[in-house]
């Protein structure tokens, strides 16, 4: 093999070692979380969540279950109206949105229905002027 035939191969070995590596670099930053609320439901135990927002902003959240599942129901109430927006069972983790279709407050009702204590971890970020956590 001449040296420019060997220059050319290592050229073109270089552009998929480095294309490979591309991949491998996550092509978005993980999530800045702006709150994070954590607590511990004994069995039998409930809790609520509310983000205070107004009319068309949008949050987004995780919520993690250590310890067992919990039931849920994520849903709004201000301005003289109500709205659900989803409900979980025996539910061990969520992660996703919520627009605020009215100001007011709007978040999760959690409910220990098992034997054990679990703990609950709600990370939120988005616009919304405040956290609250109701028990």
């Amino acid at each position: 093999m001449t040296q420019e035939q060997s220059s050319l191969m290592n050229d073109i070995f270089s552009v998929f070692v480095g294309a490979a590596h591309a991949e491998e670099v996550p092509s978005e930053p993980a999530q800045e979380w702006r709150d994070e609320i954590t607590f511990t439901l004994a069995p039998g135990e409930s809790a609520e969540g509310k983000l205070v927002m107004e009319e068309g902003q949008t949050a987004e959240y995780v919520m993690l279950v250590e310890g067992g599942r919990v039931n849920f129901d994520l849903h709004g109430h201000g301005s003289g109206q109500s709205e659900t927006y989803y409900k979980g069972r025996g539910s061990t983790g969520e992660e996703g949105e919520i627009t605020a279709g009215f100001a007011g407050q709007h978040g999760w009702f959690w409910r220990n229905r098992t034997g054990e204590s679990v703990t609950i971890t709600l990370q939120t970020a988005g616009a919304y002027t405040e956290v609250k956590r109701v028990v």
